[in-house]
């Protein structure tokens, strides 16, 4: 069986299929941003300054580790891990430490916190060099002075 339908009825079909596809898009971003809202009210003081101490160690920014320890608790609620023998907050922190040292690949999983662990690091880099620069040049011009306050007084006593 063949339907016609009139252009402006398949335009007004597409725009509301359009408008659905939208909302839904959005109740998802609110879903997903309410359980991140959640998830992140469980993180203890005492996890989040061994995050802190773990990030000091390797380099990264405190925020991307805790981010994924964040999903990775919510990773375990996703999967009902329940009953599978490893605790929520421990399945969390294994996501850290693999994330650390790129175990199982799963830095492809979080390519939003790699990109901010990577400009952290370049960031870091750059601010360590410019400060080694900044000490070089004061040296340089110290020297310099030295150098020409010895200049002035061969001259007195010649």
């Amino acid at each position: 069986m063949l339907l016609r339908i009139s252009e402006s009825a398949l335009s007004r079909l597409i725009q509301e299929s359009w408008r659905l596809i939208q909302i839904d898009r959005l109740n998802e971003g609110k879903y997903r941003q309410l359980l991140n809202e959640t998830v992140s009210m469980w993180i203890d003081p005492e996890t989040d300054k061994s995050i802190d101490d773990r990030a000091e160690k390797v380099d990264m920014p405190p925020g991307s580790l805790a981010a994924v320890y964040r999903k990775g608790l919510a990773d375990w609620i996703d999967h009902n891990r329940y009953g599978k023998g490893k605790e929520q907050h421990i399945h969390a922190l294994n996501d850290v430490e693999s994330f650390i040292y790129n175990r199982h690949d799963i830095r492809s999983q979080f390519p939003v916190e790699w990109t901010r662990v990577k400009k952290y690091r370049l960031k870091r880099k750059q601010k360590e060099y410019h400060n080694a620069m900044a000490k070089r040049k004061k040296a340089y011009e110290r020297e310099e002075r030295r150098k020409e306050k010895e200049r002035l007084a061969a001259r007195e006593e010649d």
